[in-house]
């Protein structure tokens, strides 16, 4: 194969294993599927630009690639052709890119019309609740994480470590600003009256979860500043009892999520059942916290304020966890759930 032969079967073949990429996409989320079609669009269009190029690239290839003059006739065509042929496709692939890495705007916006996000499902209603659902898992796990950080960060960690949950709320706010969008248009189709509870249940659902991420990311954080700004230091027995507070309210958090997300009623009663067990810590904690008041230790007014908040914004937590929960039971007419509001702890917002 000559080196001019060889340059048209490569650009032959860089089309070709665009086919590869885009069989591997077929079913795959929309994100896969634009990847398929970018990587689609720059074979392409770079062999359309280098296919009136070939005798500049097979003088560039020849320049770059070592030669063997000293053969002739077949024997040098064995010895250069391969490395040259290699050379090109490398030469192809460099080139393409630093030509085409400006426009990557340009081929962001090119294929998003290409291959539009799916609007399918909003007709099928039972199909675009589930993928609700699903959404609502992925901003489940990250308040389930920010949930699971804010207590260490809020007792012993530096402000740098607390700053971080406002990006990290940012990102539940986005997310719970897409889901209720994406439940406004679902709304907007004919749905049964079911599937329009169902539809309502979830709208408040995710409205809880990103409440309890507003109450680590205002509440908590702020305390862990006001810790550090009066020097508070929070006693080994005192971080054991609101690390026990702490486990019981992320457990209810974890069987919520479950009952929303998988539609699993055994596990939505099993958080309102919570409520005596919760109760009974923070009476728990509440005893441990009047005995330390007394105690004869310097500061010892401040941390107790502090330490009492800290308590007050978990069981805040728990109050939107369980109304989370609610929204799994069929049997709770939303009114009554609404009337549950006298159920809602006093504190900071």
């Amino acid at each position: 194969v000559s080196l001019p032969a060889g340059i048209a079967l490569l650009l032959g073949a860089n089309i070709g294993t665009t086919v590869t990429a885009l069989l591997a996409s077929v079913g795959r989320p929309r994100e896969a599927q634009r990847a398929a079609v970018i990587h689609l669009i720059f074979k392409v269009v770079g062999v359309l630009i280098w296919v009136f190029l070939i005798p500049q690239l097979i003088w560039l290839t020849v320049q770059v690639s070592p030669s063997h003059p000293e053969l002739s006739g077949a024997a040098r065509l064995a010895a250069e052709t391969p490395r040259q042929i290699a050379n090109a496709h490398t030469l192809f692939n460099v080139a393409n890119t630093l030509l085409f890495l400006p426009l990557a705007g340009v081929f962001v916006w090119l294929v998003r019309r290409l291959v539009p996000d799916r609007q399918n499902l909003l007709r099928t209603p039972a199909f675009a609740l589930d993928r609700a659902r699903l959404e609502m898992l992925h901003m489940g796990d990250l308040v389930r994480a920010m949930l699971t950080d804010i207590l260490p960060a809020t007792l012993v960690g530096d402000r740098e470590e607390l700053r971080g949950f406002s990006a990290r709320d940012d990102e539940v706010d986005d997310l719970h600003g897409e889901i209720v969008t994406y439940l406004g248009r679902v709304s907007q189709e004919t749905l049964t009256g079911g599937q329009t509870e169902e539809l309502l249940k979830l709208m408040e659902a995710t409205n809880d979860l990103e409440n309890i991420g507003d109450i680590i990311e205002t509440n908590l954080v702020s305390l862990g500043h006001s810790r550090l700004d009066d020097g508070v230091h929070v006693s080994a027995a005192t971080v054991g009892v609101l690390e026990e507070f702490h486990m019981a309210v992320s457990r209810a958090l974890d069987m919520a999520l479950l009952a929303v997300t998988q539609k699993n009623e055994a596990a939505a009663a099993e958080v309102v059942t919570m409520k005596k067990e919760i109760n009974r810590l923070a009476d728990t904690a509440h005893l441990h916290e009047a005995e330390r008041l007394i105690a004869r230790e310097p500061g010892r007014l401040p941390a107790y304020t502090f330490e009492v908040d800290v308590l007050e914004s978990l069981k805040r937590v728990f109050y939107f966890t369980k109304r989370m929960a609610r929204a799994a039971l069929p049997s709770v007419d939303l009114r009554t759930r609404e009337a549950t509001v006298t159920d809602h702890p006093a504190g900071k917002e």
